[in-house]
């Protein structure tokens, strides 16, 4: 809501931000998102193979991070992900992710662009 303060008008960002949210479940980016995510649930062997992945993809970021990676935690992350790109229905949530990842990539550079104006300028 706007409203105006000693001359300024106010907006809250977060009512913004709040909407953003809406409207970002109600894109068909999401939508693919949560249907693909749904059959790997119910896969029940696809599904811990995902949260394995999941979880040694952010135990190497966080050795990452440190700067404590190994070649074996290189090696490991490796075989993991040909073991994931076996599995199809693994393989199409990760990419309907890098979808909405896009379009999250896109909005965020709509949000930034007025940093980015002010330092170019």
């Amino acid at each position: 809501m706007d409203t105006n303060k000693g001359g300024y008008i106010v907006i809250n960002i977060y009512d913004s931000a709040n909407q953003l949210e809406k409207d970002l479940r109600s894109t068909q980016e999401y939508k693919d998102l949560k249907a693909a995510y749904d059959v790997v649930k119910a896969d029940e062997s696809a599904y811990q193979q995902f949260k394995e992945f999941q979880k040694a993809q952010i135990d190497f970021q966080n050795k990452q991070v440190q700067g404590n990676i190994q070649e074996s935690d290189l090696n490991d992350i490796k075989e993991l992900g040909e073991q994931v790109e076996k599995v199809e229905v693994i393989m199409n949530l990760m990419n309907k992710e890098r979808a909405l990842a896009q379009l999250i990539d896109e909005i965020n550079q709509i949000m930034f662009k007025p940093v980015s104006e002010l330092y170019q300028g």
